[in-house]
């Protein structure tokens, strides 16, 4: 008897789709540069006056579980640059999208049950390195992380709210 209540449970779960209850929906996209996918980054869903959502971007594609409704998207993805002055073989990484894509980001999308893939098209120009973004800096003796605040919100690609 115990047998057969734990496949008519699997049964029922595998028929209605055993979502958790949280309400959340499966997304699945696409996201190109200029016409190329976009080879490796990440995807942000925000929602005003609830948490974000994010989710890697991997070849162009991406999987998110996240719930329904208006969502700001920001999209992100860096490059790294040599450090000169630095360890060995150190690095840093440099955002190349463009602003409007993430911390200033124009793109918004719904998110209904049952929809189609997105598709985000970005295009645009890389953006350029900073001629001393590849600098060695040494750490102030004040600050624990070694940034200023404002440094640290330079490479903080979230949308705004």
């Amino acid at each position: 008897m115990k047998a057969q209540s734990i496949v008519l449970l699997v049964l029922f779960c595998g028929l209605i789709g055993c979502s958790g209850g949280d309400g959340k929906v499966l997304v699945s996209g696409t996201v190109t540069w200029n016409g190329t996918p976009l080879d490796k980054g990440k995807i942000l869903f925000l929602e005003p006056g609830e948490s974000s959502e994010a989710a890697d971007i991997v070849n162009g594609e991406f999987q998110i579980r996240t719930s329904p409704g208006d969502k700001k998207v920001g999209i992100t993805a860096f490059k790294e640059v040599p450090v000169s002055g630095g360890r060995p073989g150190e690095v840093r990484d440099h955002q190349i999208l463009p602003a409007i894509y993430n911390e200033q980001s124009t793109l918004i999308t719904t998110i209904v049950d049952g929809s189609d893939a997105l598709a985000f098209k970005l295009e645009g120009t890389e953006v350029e390195v900073p001629k001393d973004a590849g600098e060695f800096q040494e750490r102030p003796a004040e600050s624990d992380s070694g940034r200023s605040r404002d440094s640290r919100s330079t490479e903080n690609r979230r949308p705004g709210r």
